[in-house]
This record gives C-alpha cells, sequence and structure tokens, in this order.
C-alpha cells in the first residue's frame, strides 16, 4: 500500500478551505520522502493525522477476546460470536487535531489518496483463496460480516474524513466510486489478520499464510531507558499480552510520552517466548527448544541486519515454573552478552529499534513506514549509517518510507528530490513546498553537501551574501544584536555577486524567506546591465557613477522592498575600514563591532543595523 497524496483542511495550522480539494496537497514519492521545516510548521500534525488514519479509518481495530476463545466450547451461539468483533472506535478526542485558531466553527476535513500495490494484491488473493472457509469458521465466533466480496479492486481509493469535535466522532467519504472489496480489505485488514489466526488455530493440516504487514509508525518517543530485560507468561499467556500491546497501539497519539519501552520490543521477546512454549509442550528438550525458538525466521531477520552493528539477540528460558524469558543482545565480536541496552550507544539502539519494527510486527513489506525524527540522540556519522540500514531493508521490502526529520545530515543532492518543505505563511498557517529540481539546481545543493551547510533548509529565513568575510561578519552582528534568533536565520555565502540569482531561487522554491546582501556594485547587475564592466571599486568611481544615474537611490530602496539590500557606498570593507582578508573582519568583530555598531553619528553604522533589523523583523 502505498500513500499518494494528504490534504487537510482546517486541522491547527493547516488553514481551513470550503473544498479540500484546494489545501496543499502533500504528495509522496513510492520510496524515500523526507519531511523538513521550521518548528511549529505543522510537520507533526501531518504525522498525526496519518497515525489517526491508520488507527480509526483505514487498518480499523478488530478485537479477539481470547478469554472468550478458552472458554468457546461451553458457550451459547451469541457468546461464542462475540469472540471477534470490531472495536468499534469513532472518538478522536485522543489525537491532537484541533479546528484552526482561525476557522474553529468550519468544517474540519482530510483527504487521503491509498494506492494498493503488488503486496496489497498478494493479500486480497490470499483472503479469496480461503473465503468460503474462514466465512464459515467466523459465522461461530463473530456476528461481523464482510461486504462486497466480489467485483474487481481498483487501484487507487480517495477517502475523505470529516471530524466533528463537538460530537467526538467523525465520518467517512469515499470519493469517485463505490465501496468494494478494495477498500474492505483496507478498512477491514485487522479482520483478516485475526480471522485467519483463528482459522489456523482450530484448524489443523496447511495453515493458511498470514498477511503481511503494511505499516508502522515510529514515534520520537523513544523510552530505551524502560527497557524490559525478561519476560514472564506466568499472568497470561504470549497471545494475549500480544493483544494487549496492539490493542494499546490503536489509541496511542503520536504525540504522547511514554514511560514503557517501545512496544515492539516486547512484541519480539513474546513471540519467541510463545514458540519455545509451544516447542516445550511437544515434549522436546529445553536446549532444543531455545535453539529452534531463536531461529524463527523474523528472528534470522533481525540478526542479519544487526551485524551492521555487531550485535544480534536471542531469547532465554529461566525459571519454567514460572515461564519467565530473558531477552538479551550479544555482542558478536566478543561473543558475550549485554548486560544492559543503555550501555549500547544512541545508535545502534536506534537501529535495533528500526530493524524490530521493520520484522517484529509480522513480516512488513510494501507497505507505509513512518518514522518522526529518525536523528534523535544519533551523532552526525551515524545518521548516514541510520539511512543506509533504511536502504538495506528496502531492497527486500520494498516500502514507503516518511521521515520527519530536523537533521541536516539527511539532506543532500542524493536526497533532495525526496524532500518536502513545511514552512508557515504570513498569517501562521501551513504551506507546503517540493519543487522539482532543474539539473543546476542541484549542483547547488552539492555545493551545500561539500560545505555542510544543508541546515539553511531548516532554518526560517536565508541570507544570501558574496563572500566568506561578509558571512563572517554577519553572523557575528546576529550573535550581537539577535542572538536568541541566531538559529532561525542562515547566513551563506555564494561566492560572488553573480551567483546571487540561482541560489535565490532555489531556496524559495523551498518556501523560505530570502534576503541578499551585496556591495554596490551589484545595482550595476540589478538595474544597469549596459553599465556591466564599468569599475566601481573606488568612492571616486562610486561617486561619478551616482552623479551619472540619479535614479540610483530609488532603485536601491526598490530593491531592499524586495529583500535584496544593496550597500550603498561600497563593499563591506569600506565600510568596516579594514583590509579584504577573513582576518582582519575576524578581528574587527572581536575588537571593533561593538563600537561600531553604537555609533549613531555614522551614517554606514546605521545603514547596517536597518539591514538586520529589517531582516528579522
Amino acid at each position: 500500500m502505498r500513500i499518494d497524496y494528504l490534504q487537510i483542511s482546517n486541522v491547527l495550522s493547516f488553514p481551513y478551505r470550503a473544498d479540500v480539494s484546494q489545501a496543499d496537497k502533500l504528495e509522496f514519492d513510492d520510496g524515500l520522502n523526507i519531511i523538513i521545516g521550521e518548528n511549529g510548521s505543522g510537520k507533526s500534525t501531518a504525522l498525526e493525522v496519518v497515525n489517526f488514519l491508520f488507527r480509526r479509518v483505514i487498518y480499523r481495530q478488530f478485537s479477539f477476546n481470547r478469554e472468550l476463545f478458552g472458554r468457546r466450547l461451553t458457550l451459547v451461539m451469541n457468546d461464542r460470536q462475540q469472540v471477534l468483533q470490531p472495536a468499534n472506535h469513532t472518538d478522536i478526542n485522543g489525537f491532537r487535531l484541533d479546528a484552526n485558531w482561525d476557522s474553529e466553527d468550519q468544517e474540519q476535513r482530510i483527504r487521503i489518496a491509498v494506492r494498493l500495490d503488488d503486496i496489497d494484491r498478494q493479500n486480497i488473493r490470499n483472503i479469496r483463496a480461503h473465503l468460503a472457509e474462514l466465512t464459515e469458521t467466523l459465522g461461530s465466533y463473530s456476528t461481523y460480516k464482510v461486504i462486497n466480496a466480489a467485483g474487481e479492486e481498483r487501484d487507487t481509493y480517495v477517502i475523505d474524513v470529516i471530524l466533528n469535535r463537538a460530537a467526538n466522532n467523525f465520518s467517512v467519504q469515499l470519493q469517485g466510486g463505490e465501496h468494494d472489496f478494495g477498500f474492505t480489505y483496507l478498512t477491514d485488514y485487522h479482520f483478516f489478520r485475526e480471522a485467519i489466526s483463528l482459522q489456523n488455530a482450530l484448524m489443523g493440516g496447511e495453515p493458511i499464510p498470514p498477511l503481511y504487514e503494511s505499516f508502522t509508525l515510529i514515534s520520537s518517543y523513544r523510552n530505551y531507558h524502560a527497557f524490559q530485560p525478561s519476560i514472564s507468561l506466568s499472568s497470561a499467556s504470549a497471545s494475549q499480552q500480544i493483544q494487549d500491546i496492539r490493542n494499546q497501539d490503536f489509541n496511542r497519539s503520536l504525540n504522547a510520552t511514554d514511560r514503557h519501552e517501545p512496544p515492539v520490543f516486547a512484541l519480539v521477546r513474546l513471540q519467541v517466548a510463545e514458540r519455545h512454549f509451544h516447542l516445550i509442550s511437544q515434549a522436546k528438550d529445553l536446549a532444543q527448544c531455545e535453539q529452534e525458538a531463536n531461529d524463527l525466521p523474523f528472528v534470522r531477520s533481525v540478526n542479519e541486519r544487526l551485524r551492521v552493528v555487531n550485535l544480534r539477540c536471542q531469547i532465554k528460558l529461566l525459571d519454567q515454573r514460572t515461564w519467565q524469558y530473558s531477552f538479551e543482545f550479544y555482542d558478536t565480536r566478543r561473543n558475550k552478552p549485554i548486560g544492559d541496552i543503555n550501555s549500547l550507544s544512541a545508535g545502534q539502539k536506534a537501529i535495533i529499534h528500526l530493524v524490530l519494527e521493520a520484522y517484529g510486527r509480522g513480516e512488513l513489506k510494501g507497505g507505509v513506514v513512518i518514522i518522526d525524527e529518525p536523528e534523535i540522540h544519533l551523532h552526525y556519522q551515524f545518521q548516514h549509517e541510520y539511512l543506509q540500514v533504511l536502504r538495506e531493508l528496502n531492497r527486500t521490502q520494498n516500502c514507503q518510507y516518511i521521515l520527519v526529520t530536523h537533521s541536516e545530515s539527511l539532506i543532500n543532492s542524493s536526497t533532495i528530490n525526496s524532500v518536502r518543505r513545511f514552512a508557515l505563511n504570513a498569517n501562521g498557517q501551513t504551506s507546503i513546498f517540493s519543487p522539482t529540481l532543474s539539473a543546476d539546481e542541484k549542483s547547488l545543493i552539492r555545493i551545500l553537501d561539500n560545505s555542510r551547510s544543508t541546515y539553511a533548509f531548516f532554518s526560517k529565513k536565508v541570507v544570501l551574501v558574496e563572500g566568506d568575510t561578509d558571512r563572517y561578519f554577519f553572523r557575528a552582528l546576529l550573535q550581537e544584536r539577535y542572538r536568541l534568533l541566531e538559529q532561525e536565520i542562515a547566513v551563506l555565502h555564494v561566492g560572488g555577486k553573480r551567483e546571487l540569482p540561482k541560489w535565490y531561487s532555489l531556496f524559495s522554491s523551498f518556501g523560505l524567506r530570502v534576503y541578499a546582501i551585496s556591495d554596490f556594485d551589484y545595482i550595476v547587475n540589478l538595474h544597469y546591465p549596459a553599465d556591466n564592466g564599468v569599475p566601481l571599486r573606488t568612492d571616486e568611481q562610486i561617486a561619478a557613477f551616482k552623479r551619472t544615474h540619479v535614479d540610483w537611490e530609488r532603485h536601491i530602496d526598490a530593491s531592499a522592498a524586495g529583500g535584496t539590500f544593496v550597500l550603498r557606498e561600497g563593499d563591506l570593507e569600506t565600510y568596516l575600514g579594514i583590509g579584504k582578508d577573513l582576518s582582519h573582519v575576524i578581528e574587527f568583530c572581536q575588537n571593533g563591532l561593538q563600537v561600531f555598531l553604537s555609533d549613531d553619528t555614522s551614517g554606514k553604522s546605521r545603514e547596517i543595523r536597518s539591514i538586520i533589523d529589517a531582516i528579522v523583523n
């Protein structure tokens, strides 16, 4: 399954649109998608919307009552038919989906377009091949009826969800077609999944193959310190504990903090423990049971991927009386157990989590994987390793990855086409930018790679200057006058005034507010192309130029109104009274900057201050 696009009307910073088709469209590629943007620009809201859709609308929750199932032989038909039922969660208050503050009385609507892929069609064929026997079995264990099992499914489904905060519920409208079996598969995926498990538990012989998993989400709240090194089956069976964890997942907001470890850690432990428990019931010796449990296909896959961080995992039975198991990670270089997962590096823990999510919930193939802030606690170099592991996983799983990140290390010339940038407009509302870059613009990204300057995409504003001395000075100026805003404004040197237009175009296409500061001679490029080549290096040459071009000041004012500031008296070194060398600028900023800025009698000082104030304000 793939998400083709998402449109959001009237949810938090996303503005109200009377026609949701007019809302900004967040489009997704089949492979890697990277969402970036300034703080508060709506990235987390978009993720929460997707989280809500996959918990309440698509892949709805169905509850398998294992307590009733255990007593099935003693139950009358009406009670036995309560074993598998839809959870019917229609509440929305647990999700952060408030209306936009400017349109609280207007309709809230979300539109998502999802596309079935080859894995979905394989799942559907699997369901249809066994539908008769599943339907017969389900007649005794559920009152829920599958509709529209006949007919062909469509490629794409456009689904509108209308939120009703006052009533704490929502409604669903399928656009552009009838409710067919493809839509039933999307909404009732977990019903079929549980039905297959039920059928396999009841019937002997060849089991029905399980459905491939199609969705997982890794939240930015990752409490590895709460890792549990052991697990017990004494209070409840493994299958019941697994069911409880999955039920909790359906009600988990993306923004909720969690005192517990990531749920997938417990799911993996329980699945291996469950296998070990069943093997012992077959009167196999303990050593053989342990070996077979740790050789489950998904455990082999996990350990194959963990080799990149020199680890493997395994389970051991500690106490057969209480069915307590240990779950340990081993250092493969030293062949020794890791006593405490928190002794591992942040990078190792993050990759463990990623790999367990890929294999521990079932076999994930062809679905959607959303990762919120993968870079948390990872140093710069390990973020590249993380991206490599993602690519390795995707060679076999062919998933659609959506990463929401604040890390410039994930933005480079090889990923830039996957980037969608969120920004707030002048009204504080979310806008989405995903430009198609030309070959020349991609070459600019490579320059940013080499200078490690892709951090500019995470700023609110970018100030372009001609050279490295200009960059050093204006960064120092920002630190001196607006220290708290320093992280919101990036200052980049572009290698000369002729480079300014293309850099301006690049950053503007991603929704950044872009400014340029240049020497006086840039006025020729902007307004007097016929005078190209006229020397403007000395005070005398500049004065002569002004005398013959009496409208020069009007042009400079007009350019400033558009965000391009041309210094009126020459170059920066003239303003500071220093030579043309970076060392001179460094010395000036260390010893003379405060005096320069406090000189109200200096027109040059007042002009410099007015430029930076205009950019900030």
